[in-house]
């Protein structure tokens, strides 16, 4: 049998690696993506209604507070962004934002 030495400094090397990978994914691991669409007579209408699609993909049961206060308790909302167009007659904006659990 062989005996086959190792350096030290590479394998803390190769530790200290891992950690930092690992340590980015779970930085992420709490948040989602979610995206909805909505159609509403006015653009702020379409967008309150695309957000609530996403409340509630995201758990059915953060929907009652959206509707009561527009909350989304336990939750960070991150980068909202929409874009929205009129036919002239009503407004569809789509929208897509981040969730990060607190």
């Amino acid at each position: 049998m062989k005996r086959v030495r190792t350096n030290g400094i590479a394998i803390s090397v190769l530790a200290l690696a891992g950690c930092v990978t690992l340590g980015i994914g779970s930085a992420n691991a709490g948040c989602v993506n979610k995206a909805a669409q909505a159609t509403a007579e006015s653009a702020a209408s379409a967008k309150w209604f695309a957000m609530e699609t996403m409340v509630q993909s995201v758990s059915w049961g953060l929907w009652p507070a959206y509707l009561a206060d527009g909350s989304v308790p336990g939750y960070s909302v991150r980068n909202k962004r929409y874009k929205c167009s009129s036919d002239g007659i009503a407004v569809t904006c789509k929208g897509q934002a981040t969730f990060c659990s607190k």
